[in-house]
Formats: C-alpha cells, sequence, structure tokens
C-alpha cells in the first residue's frame, strides 16, 4: 500500500485494510526522497557521506565514452544457427544466463564486445551515471541489462505524473545486484567478469562485496568510493526501514 505524500492516501488505507483483512501481509510504503532528505537534516554524518559519494562521483578520474555498438553475441548466434555450437562449446541458446548455468563461454568475439560494455558499465556506475548506463545498454541490444541496472530508484510520488514512480522494494534488487557480482566472480576467465562483478557489487550496497570492487578501482579516490558507498548505502536503508517500522532513529550507527 502506498503512503505519506500525493494523494490518494485514503484508498490506499482502503486497501491495505481489506487486504489485511483477507490475511494477506501488507507493507505501508513511504516516500523515500522525503525520507531521505529528512534523515539527512537529522543525521549531519550520514549527509557528509554522501556528499563525499557525490563528491567521488563527479570527480572521477576516468570518464567513460560510451560507443553503442550491437553487443547481441552476433557471432554465437550465427553458430546456433548453423548448429555448430555444441561443436565450439557455445552455450545452447542465446538466453543471458545461458553461459553461467551451462558452465560455457559465448564465441571469442561476442566475449570481447561484452567485456568492452561492462567496461563502460561499470566506469558509468562509478560515476553515478545509473540511468546513462541503463540507456547505453538499451542502444546496445541488452535491454535486460539496462532493466537490471534500474532497481535503485527510490519509491516517490511525482507530482508531475501524478503517481508513484521508482521501486518500492529496493533491498530485493540489491540483494540481486549481489547475486549477479558473486556469479561474475566465480568465472574470472570471462573477459567481462571483474567489470560485471564490480559494477553489481556497488550497486548492492553490500561492504562484504568490496573484494569484487577494489580490482577494478583506478586509483585513491575509487578506492574511498568503494568503501564509502555500501557502508553509507546501508546506512539510510536501515534508518528508512526503522522510519516506516515506525521506531526512533538509531544515531549511534551512525558512520
Amino acid at each position: 500500500a502506498g503512503g505519506g505524500g500525493g494523494g490518494g492516501g485514503g484508498g490506499a488505507e482502503a486497501l491495505a485494510a481489506t487486504a489485511a483483512a483477507a490475511g494477506l501481509a501488507t507493507k505501508r510504503l513511504h516516500d523515500e526522497e522525503v525520507q531521505e532528505a529528512a534523515l539527512r537534516q537529522a543525521d549531519p554524518v550520514a549527509d557528509l557521506a554522501l556528499r563525499v559519494v557525490r563528491w567521488a562521483e563527479d570527480g572521477a578520474r576516468e570518464k567513460p565514452r560510451p560507443l553503442p555498438l550491437p553487443v547481441t553475441h552476433r557471432s554465437t548466434a550465427f553458430r546456433l544457427a548453423v548448429g555448430e555450437a555444441a561443436a565450439h562449446g557455445l552455450p545452447s541458446s542465446l538466453d543471458p544466463d545461458a553461459p553461467a548455468r551451462e558452465g560455457r563461454r559465448l564465441d571469442v568475439e561476442d566475449e570481447e564486445e561484452e567485456a568492452a560494455l561492462l567496461r563502460t558499465v561499470w566506469l558509468m556506475v562509478r560515476c553515478g551515471r545509473v540511468a546513462e548506463a541503463q540507456q547505453l545498454c538499451r542502444q546496445c541490444g541488452q535491454p535486460w541489462r539496462a532493466a537490471t541496472l534500474g532497481g535503485g530508484e527510490p519509491w516517490r510520488y511525482d507530482s508531475a505524473a501524478g503517481g508513484w514512480v521508482g521501486n518500492p522494494d529496493r533491498p530485493l534488487w540489491r540483494s540481486a545486484c549481489g547475486a549477479i557480482a558473486r556469479r561474475a566472480l566465480q568465472r574470472p576467465e570471462v573477459p567481462a567478469s571483474a567489470h560485471e562483478a564490480a559494477a553489481y557489487a556497488s550497486l548492492a550496497s553490500d561492504a562484504s562485496l568490496l573484494h569484487a570492487v577494489l580490482p577494478v578501482c583506478g586509483g585513491w579516490e575509487d578506492e574511498v568510493w568503494a568503501r564509502l558507498k555500501p557502508t553509507v548505502g546501508k546506512h539510510i536503508a536501515e534508518q528508512q526501514r526503522r522510519l516506516s517500522d515506525g521506531q526512533p532513529l538509531r544515531h549511534e550507527h551512525a558512520l
């Protein structure tokens, strides 16, 4: 059920009550942009940490130079079409999960294109330009990857659109990003794996995945960003959860 900000609150309350009466689990949703603004005002240390993260993104030493080219695994697709995939140890389909699931690799040319794309995606994530990374993936023929990158938008009421936008369950999305990063780490022989792991680990806000990010860092600024981003992200998420549950903030866990 949606809550806080923008109209429609009464209808949302009624819907939640009806669902609860039917024995269904419900979750009270809040405008997370409003919450984050309030948290930053109440917690100067968290506000400073977020400012440092933004500073590190704006000042990233290496800037991405996107060159949209098809990354649609054309060589692998050709070998599949002519019945040569199995003989060359290629996956049995173009399903994006097939290589990892089957323990096989794409054609060499396709792997090189994938590696170039994911290196650019990593640089865009490092610069805080996730929406641009999504657009690049769409332009390169990977809308499915664009979708995996796009769950980090806060759930909020958009008065211009007259409705709620964003992701109402960002913790689930972050968990999925962590799973993608861990899977990439299990295949170090694949050229794209290091940058894929780093990009998704950065989006996961999980400090336990720092080892996936540090190998592709190019300087102390990258390392500061890699260490601080998951820490402050987790802190803000935990404080938002407490607010949504009607609990007081816990400043003793400030950064």
